[in-house]
């Protein structure tokens, strides 16, 4: 089945979940408003709501005009009051839902490691070969193996975490270790030594992979909301340290640390979920030689220090009992400023709306369709190089990708996901083989 048949399909299983909502029933329970009272009543009713009516009204109106270019009376959409609490979050997802990071959809696993509070009292096992990732969450403790990929190299290392959850408090210790030593007492360099190929001149030659990565993580729930503070410090390509026996030693940095703090309020959002943070890094792309510092002009980016303070809100706009649609935003405001001798900094304004739709299928509502676009807005951006002179300021609307997703659940154990995504107009005819594509499958059996 190709991607235009699983699009159509999408979107007829949209169409028909809406119209099963708002079919007449013959009885409906209603909920008394706060401000007249908080006991619940039920009543028999064939009268249309409120919107039919009034788009009922507008239809009259414009059928009676004498003109086609009327004014019609503006109706003030019906925003879902407790969409947070819906069954639609209720359900824990793999990381083939919500990739634009939309605060107001449901949980995916990805969530679960940026706030390793929310693993207590799951218990779950999830496999993910696309990106070979698996977790196990045991209620309290849990686990996950997955990659890391160097930034600037094609190295890859494996990588553990290990982590303890309890209700409102959570934290992991990660790590993706690789690193090798060859000391050579002879006289003679030697090339090509050690798992890292490196060539062994008389001394030490100290290697250490691209991917190399510590991390910690932990979060507290407190007063409705979540606070999460994470570091990550990674080797982002192969550094080489030289002690060689005749010589000046010469030694590598190719790393970034980086350290993140978000407070959001999805704890007890009904519908409006925000999360206000900010991010800190310190990038390290120097050469020491004798502890004298020297630009590795040959191996960009310089060394700089960034701080990036982000805001991201969701909201659902259209939802009932089978189908919602939500939107969200992003708002960064990066600010980079480039170590000596570059001497330059960079400021930038990025935003990333997006939309992201789902709706259940059948009457058991164990298969859901999902999908989702968005694309980055580089706004506003200003570089300026002290040394040159020169400066430069630009804005840009990057493509857009989409994506759509299919999950399936058998009674309420086990579910199955698959994602796939690609930027639009990036090809026609080859979605499989095009640049930019990406595909995700999922399984996780709960317990």
């Amino acid at each position: 089945m190709n991607i235009k048949s699983m699009f159509g399909i999408g979107l007829v299983s949209f169409g028909v979940a809406f119209a099963q909502d708002y079919a007449a029933p013959e009885a409906e329970t209603y909920s008394a408003p706060a401000e007249t009272s908080t006991n619940s009543y039920t009543a028999t009713t064939t009268a249309p709501s409120m919107s039919e009516q009034e788009l009922q009204k507008q239809e009259e109106q414009a059928a009676s005009s004498n003109s086609l270019t009327a004014p019609v009376p503006f109706v003030k959409p019906d925003i879902p009051k407790e969409s947070k609490r819906s069954s639609f979050n209720s359900i824990l997802h793999g990381r083939s839902y919500n990739y634009n990071g939309n605060m107001a959809a449901a949980n995916n696993t990805d969530l679960l490691m940026r706030y390793p509070n929310l693993f207590a009292n799951r218990k779950f096992f999830y496999i993910e070969p696309t990106n070979k990732m698996g977790i196990l969450s045991l209620g309290s403790f849990f686990t996950a193996f997955d990659i890391v990929h160097a930034p600037l190299d094609a190295s890859q290392l494996g990588r553990l975490t290990l982590g303890y959850a309890a209700p409102g408090f959570g934290f992991y210790i990660r790590a993706g270790l690789g690193h090798s030593r060859v000391s050579n007492d002879g006289n003679a360099t030697i090339p090509h030594m050690g798992p890292d190929d490196v060539d062994a001149v008389p001394g030490v030659t100290s290697v250490t992979s691209g991917g190399d990565d510590w991390a910690f993580a932990i979060s507290k729930g407190f007063l409705g909301v979540n606070l999460a503070l994470s570091g990550d410090w990674i080797t982002e390509k192969k550094q080489i340290h030289i002690d060689p026996d005749q010589g000046d030693e010469r030694e590598q940095h190719y790393d970034s640390l980086t350290v993140n703090v978000n407070l959001t309020n999805a704890p007890t959002a009904k519908n409006f979920t925000w999360n206000l943070g900010a991010t800190l890094v310190a990038h390290r792309n120097e050469v020491e030689v004798e502890d004298d510092v020297v630009v590795d002009a040959d191996n960009p980016p310089n060394s700089y220090f960034e701080l990036a303070p982000y805001l991201r809100v969701g909201l659902s706009v259209l939802e009932n009992d089978n189908a919602r649609v939500l939107v969200g935003a992003a708002g960064i405001f990066p600010f980079r400023h480039y170590n000596d001798p570059l001497d330059g900094y960079v400021f930038a304004v990025i935003l990333q709306p997006s939309l992201l739709g789902e709706v259940f299928v059948g009457e058991e509502k164990n298969f859901m369709f999902y999908g989702e676009v968005g694309y980055d807005w580089n706004a506003f951006t200003y570089n300026k190089d002290n040394n040159s002179d020169i400066s430069t300021m630009f804005y840009r609307m990057n493509p857009v990708v989409a994506s759509v997703g299919f999950r399936y659940q058998y009674k309420d154990f086990l579910s199955v996901e698959l994602g796939l995504g690609n930027e639009l107009f990036s090809g026609s005819g080859n979605f499989f083989n095009g640049d930019h594509t990406f595909v995700d499958f999922s399984a996780m059996v709960r317990f």
